[in-house]
């Protein structure tokens, strides 16, 4: 292991080869999508909202003068202050089958950790459970869709031979289109609509800043203490938002009132993965902006990453009743023909059994690991 160094990152090159990794790791991977530089550079970006409340470190391994690894620390301060806990996340890891190469990027990892009097090492989570989290253990056939992960099988090994052990799974489900709802469903969610007066509508671009306070506010009252979660700061809400917002397919966004009241919302975004593949250098310039800009001839599959609905009005079936919405919606569109609903937690009986009831199977599975800091 003498011919192994690792290194905190601190020169612009540093950062350069961090985003730049992957293309060596995935080279030959034909379901590895490349992600967007850019997207990359504005999350290690110290103005990004995320580091209002949080701090990172990232580093890389060297083998034989070769860039071999990378990995983040990270000290979630909102995290731990919202969960009660004193846990670091690692993320961003991208390394060789080098078992060696693996134990040192850990060992930089958690000594920072510990060095801040952290008690926990979680991940694999790119800055919060907010963006991406988990490490694929199962769905390799397939790539990922739009701000899922993907990586080698090898990587669980890594975690073992580390001494991570599962934290919990995530599940992505995958249903296709179009879809028979069972009847029972249908007939129960229209006599709860119009039981309780709701309606429901597909989000207004023109008026994009009012929406997107009226997601927040909806998403601030449906707090829970569940496993992982984490409220986004109203920067690190808007900033995600503005990303979307030239790409958003507006149909796939549905709003629901109940009597003149904001109750709750759905989000589907198109797999924008299947975009991305076709940028091998993950550069907008000079072909890919286009590309990006005419997604909706580019896609066929669509992801359900986020859904909100608010504490007083989660009896009703209102749950079942957008995804239903958001479902009919896609199908209009007459262009997917695939729906993930991604990620839910295992042990998360309430939106496991009625996705599974609308017909949609667990198709992929990601695990977050943790370890004791002794």
């Amino acid at each position: 292991m003498n011919n192994i160094t690792v290194y905190p990152i601190s020169t612009p090159t540093d950062k350069r080869t961090f985003i730049n990794l992957p293309w060596t790791i995935y080279k030959g991977d034909p379901n590895w999508v490349p992600p967007l530089k850019m997207a990359i550079k504005d999350q290690l970006n110290p103005k990004h909202p995320f580091y209002e409340t949080g701090e990172t470190q990232c580093f890389l391994a060297k083998k034989d003068h070769d860039v071999v690894g990378r990995i983040m620390a990270i000290e979630p301060k909102s995290y731990n202050e919202f969960q009660d806990s004193n846990v670091g996340f690692f993320g961003f890891y991208e390394c060789t089958k080098d078992l060696e190469v693996s134990k040192a990027l850990f060992d930089a990892a958690e000594k920072w950790c510990k060095d801040r009097g952290l008690e926990q090492i979680m991940g694999p989570i790119n800055l919060s459970t907010n963006y991406e989290s988990g490490l694929l253990v199962k769905g390799f056939d397939d790539p990922p869709q739009v701000m899922m992960t993907y990586n080698p099988k090898y990587y669980l090994k890594h975690m073992e031979e580390r001494g991570l052990q599962k934290e919990i799974d995530l599940l992505a489900y995958e249903v296709d289109y179009p879809v028979t709802m069972p009847e029972v469903i249908i007939k129960i969610s229209e006599r709860a609509e119009k039981r309780n007066g709701i309606v429901f509508r597909q989000l207004d671009k023109k008026n994009f800043d009012r929406e997107v306070q009226i997601m927040l506010d909806i998403y601030n009252d449906a707090w829970e203490k569940n496993w992982g979660f984490v409220p986004m700061t109203k920067k690190e809400w808007e900033h995600t938002a503005k990303d979307l917002k030239a790409i958003i397919d507006e149909r796939l966004v549905v709003f629901a009132e109940v009597e003149g009241e904001p109750a709750g919302f759905i989000v589907g975004l198109a797999d924008l993965n299947q975009v991305f593949k076709e940028i091998p250098n993950g550069s907008l310039f000079p072909t890919g902006l286009f590309k990006l800009l005419t997604f909706k001839k580019r896609v066929n599959r669509m992801r359900v990453p986020t859904m909100g609905v608010k504490k007083k009005f989660r009896r009703i079936g209102l749950e079942t009743m957008l995804y239903r919405k958001c479902q009919m919606n896609a199908e209009e569109a007459g262009i997917y023909r695939k729906c993930e609903a991604s990620w839910i937690l295992e042990d998360n009986i309430n939106m496991n059994r009625p996705l599974i009831k609308m017909g949609f199977d667990a198709y992929k599975t990601y695990r977050i690991y943790k370890k004791e800091l002794v």
